[in-house]
């Protein structure tokens, strides 16, 4: 029987969204594919749900946008060594680009 996973914890980390920056722990529930970072100011959830695009990333994967106050923000995780991008798509009416990114701590 299958357990159910735990999520993975990264403390102290910081993040930087556009001009913003923000530290607390990064978050990865893999088995919700989620990503989020925790910080005293509340929560920011770094990874975007791409199922009604029929795109589900891989295990140990998450989606991350790369619009609005996400664009840079694969480049910045990984420049930490916290993602590896492992592919791009474009979804939606603008032909917008999001990344499917390995968690890498």
């Amino acid at each position: 029987m299958n357990q159910p996973s735990v999520p993975v914890t990264k403390n102290g980390v910081t993040v930087e969204f556009g001009t913003i920056e923000r530290t607390g722990s990064l978050v990865h529930d893999d088995e919700r594919r989620l990503l989020m970072l925790l910080t005293d100011e509340g929560s920011e959830c770094i990874s975007v749900n791409l199922a009604r695009y029929g795109l589900i990333p891989r295990p140990g994967n998450v989606f991350i946008k790369n619009w609005s106050e996400h664009a840079g923000l694969t480049a910045c995780l990984e420049r930490d060594g916290l993602v590896m991008p492992v592919r791009t798509v474009t979804v939606g009416a603008f032909a917008s680009t999001a990344y499917e990114v390995e968690i890498t701590f």
